[in-house]
C-alpha cells in the first residue's frame, strides 16, 4: 500500500533582504523533483519560531509503504 512522505525545507533569510531568487528557487524545485518530491506549499517571508525569518517549502511524495 502506498504511503505519503513529507519533507519540510526552510530557507534561512538571516542577513538577506528576503526577496526570493526565482532562478535559485527553480533549481531547488527541480532538484527535489528529481527525487520524486512534489511541492504542496510555499510560504515566503514567514517568521518561524526558533528559526526567524524564512521561506518555508513543504513537499510530498508517494512511497511503496513496504511489506
Amino acid at each position: 500500500m502506498a504511503k505519503i512522505e513529507y519533507a519540510v525545507d526552510v530557507w534561512d533569510l538571516s542577513g538577506t533582504d528576503g526577496r526570493p531568487n526565482s532562478f535559485l528557487l527553480l533549481k531547488h524545485l527541480r532538484d527535489f523533483g528529481e527525487e520524486g518530491w512534489e511541492l504542496v506549499s510555499l510560504t515566503l517571508n514567514i517568521d518561524l519560531a526558533e528559526q526567524g525569518p524564512s521561506h518555508l517549502l513543504v513537499f510530498k511524495r508517494l512511497t511503496d509503504g513496504g511489506p
